[in-house]
């Protein structure tokens, strides 16, 4: 018996009902199930994964994780993994590797994002890593459509297909049991990211094994500017423990063997057999002066050149409490450009220490140089977590070199000096911005957060003689102690509201500029589904206090956010089209914030084109100042594989005031 969940004829109504019940104990099966305990105890998971190089050229260098396979001799290459695994819930993996080897150059990690593929969590709503809209979930029954098919006495053949082809959802099928909804096994085809894949699944037997793979098997293959790979993984889960998790040696093959569930087949075996042949042989030419040189030029020039093209990630300290990483040195995709910087290059470093699970230390350099401005800029935030729990940390932070532009002392000294000078061979309005911020902050409770500390500015003319010239200081500094005051209703997972002081006092540690400020801001990023939000923001400011020669005053929480993880895209509850002086130089403003995002809202719907939309975006951003009553802004935006893409229109006083175009680069961000 075949019957769509779609059809709707009178001669199939008690199909359908069969249909309609049956699914609906597959979509409610998670719910029934017993997770008192989950996670306690953990388990243990087997990988071994074969990747072959089809076709390559120079552009895979520059790919994160792909440099090994593309400056590598051989085309083909082996590895297996072991791997401790805590499920504490029915949609998230924690794994930590004990063992693995690989025939990979220097052992280096190849495509990590393909792994997370062997982890489906096929009754949540995102079936694989937040990437896949999953078939099997009660919410996204809207996407797919099903057909029923009798397998066997008590189990039936559920095929599904997308209603639209669009790269989050698959098609596929799956054996179920009718009387439960427990899927045994499930097979289905995707692309994604450029990853063409099939994975094929058999669910765990009952309670709450049933809700993770007892074993998967992947077949993927990652097409790109003619470059041809593939890959083939199979994993082994809820294995017992046959081993210590205190392993020395994380490469020890005697217990690799050991503890492998399912056996190498021959050729994967002759690859590792070669690979180790050549390692010996590579180990027994060191004994001469001459061949070691050699060998560790050629390392060094190996290490070098892959640390041009790939990030860097390290892990040291007994325990493997400490870990940095560092952005690739010549990567195209750390430059960037703009009308005011010209061709600026990035540097990444990031970097943590634990001294326990509730102390750490954290700290970021990110480093810039700006080929039109000939200027290097940095920022360096540096953070110490006193007690984790209770966010406790105290933070300093100090940034310097960026370029900012501001017309205020332009304006005072033309009203001052009229036309004794000649303004236009001046150069005034460019500054330099130097900034070190030392904050401390605490939450008693997770409704309640308090923060303090100083902020210091200090602004420097791009050209001092022409203030000089016009008889004005060249470098202008604020130095403010500042108070925040964080309330969350219902704890860190809701709403949060702020509320900010600041006030510099002109004489206080040098400080030429005096204002008083206070900021009050809410913001909320509501899920509505796996992939829907509702990301919104409102607040308002005003000076209490603003001095005769006060420049530079800049209302903070139009460049800062509290929301945790930030906003899901660059253009959320923010401004695009409206220039900073507009609500700088105004008393106060009232703002609000409201972008909606969804994975299958307008463009998806498209043939050809919207196949490759993952995510769609409405932007309405208002705001109401001293001479704009209000400004508003709309706006519409996509993401695909390659960029991001949004358009935004302003209206001024109910005129349309401009229209513009923005661009962000999506390529490899999950690689």
């Amino acid at each position: 018996m075949v019957v769509a969940l779609c059809a709707a004829t009178p001669a199939l109504g008690a199909s359908r009902r069969y249909t309609l019940q049956t699914m609906k104990r597959v979509f409610g099966y998670a719910a029934s199930v017993d997770t008192t305990g989950m996670g306690k105890g953990g388990s243990y998971a087997y990988v071994k994964y074969d990747i072959r190089t089809n076709k390559r050229n120079a552009i895979l260098l520059a790919i994160p994780t792909m440099f090994a396979v593309a400056n590598g001799g051989d085309r083909e290459h082996v590895g297996e993994t072991y791997s401790r695994v805590d499920n504490a819930h029915p949609d998230k993996f924690d794994a930590t590797r004990l063992l693995e080897r690989s025939t990979v150059p220097h052992e280096m990690r190849t495509m990590p994002t393909v792994l997370k593929y062997l982890t489906p969590f096929i009754y949540d709503e995102m079936l694989i890593d937040g990437r896949i809209v999953s078939p099997f979930h009660y919410r996204n029954r809207r996407f797919y459509r099903y057909r029923i098919t009798m397998f066997s006495p008590g189990v039936a053949l559920v095929s599904f297909r997308p209603r639209l082809n669009n790269t989050k959802l698959v098609q596929g099928w799956a054996r179920v049991e009718t009387k439960t909804g427990r899927v045994i096994e499930t097979a289905f085809d995707g692309e994604y990211d450029m990853v063409r894949f099939h994975l094929a699944v058999t669910m765990g037997d009952e309670g709450k094994a049933s809700l993770f793979p007892r074993d998967c098997t992947l077949n993927s293959r990652f097409l790109f500017m003619g470059n041809d790979i593939t890959a083939e993984y199979t994993g082994v889960y809820g294995l017992p423990k046959i081993i210590s998790d205190t392993i020395t040696n994380r490469r020890d093959t005697a217990l690799i063997n050991r503890i492998r569930p399912i056996p190498l087949n021959s050729h994967e075996q002759y690859l590792f057999d070669r690979y180790y042949a050549r390692r010996n042989r590579a180990s027994a030419d060191t004994t001469s002066q001459k061949d070691s040189k050699g060998i560790l030029g050629r390392r060094m020039w190996y290490a070098l050149a892959r640390n041009m093209v790939q990030r860097t990630n390290q892990r040291f300290g007994s325990k493997d409490q400490g870990h940095f990483r560092v952005s690739p040195l010549l990567n195209p995709l750390y430059f960037s450009y703009s009308s005011q910087r010209g061709l600026t290059y990035r540097l990444d470093i990031r970097g943590n220490y634990y001294f326990s699970n509730n102390q750490m230390l954290e700290t970021r350099f990110k480093l810039g140089y700006a080929f039109k401005q000939k200027q290097f800029y940095f920022d360096f935030p540096f953070t110490f977590y006193i007690d984790r729990k209770h966010d406790a940390y105290i933070r300093t932070e100090w940034a310097s070199g960026r370029h900012i532009t501001n017309s205020e002392v332009v304006d005072a000294i033309k009203n001052e000096r009229g036309d004794s000078i000649d303004w236009d061979k001046l150069n005034l309005k460019y500054f330099r911005d130097h900034m070190f911020r030392l904050s401390a902050h605490y939450d008693p409770s997770p409704k309640w957060g308090l923060e303090t500390g100083l902020l210091v500015h200090k602004r420097t003319a791009i050209d001092r003689s022409a203030f000089d010239v016009a008889g004005r200081p060249a470098a202008y500094t604020s130095v403010a102690p500042i108070f925040e005051l964080t309330y969350r209703p219902i704890g860190y997972n809701g709403p949060i509201f702020t509320a900010d002081y600041e006030r510099s006092i002109k004489g206080f540690w040098g400080s030429n500029l005096a204002y008083e400020r206070v900021e009050i801001d809410g913001q909320y990023k509501y899920k509505l589904s796996a992939l829907s939000y509702l990301q919104m923001r409102a607040g308002t400011g005003f000076y209490t206090h603003k001095g005769k020669d006060s420049y530079f005053l800049d209302y903070r929480n139009f460049r800062e956010e509290n929301i945790p993880g930030g906003w899901n895209d660059d253009w959320a509850c923010s401004f695009e089209l409206l220039n900073s002086g507009w609500y700088n130089a105004s008393e106060y403003y009232v703002r609000a914030n409201v972008a909606y995002e969804s994975p299958l809202l307008l463009l998806s719907w498209v043939p050809i084109a919207g196949r490759l939309v993952e995510k769609e975006r409405l932007y309405v951003n208002a705001l109401s100042v001293r001479h704009l009553h209000p400004y508003v802004e709309y706006g519409y935006g996509f993401s695909c594989r390659a960029f991001s893409l949004a358009a935004f229109l302003g209206q001024r006083n109910w005129r349309v005031d401009g229209f513009t175009v923005r661009v962000g680069f999506e390529l490899f961000r999950h690689w």
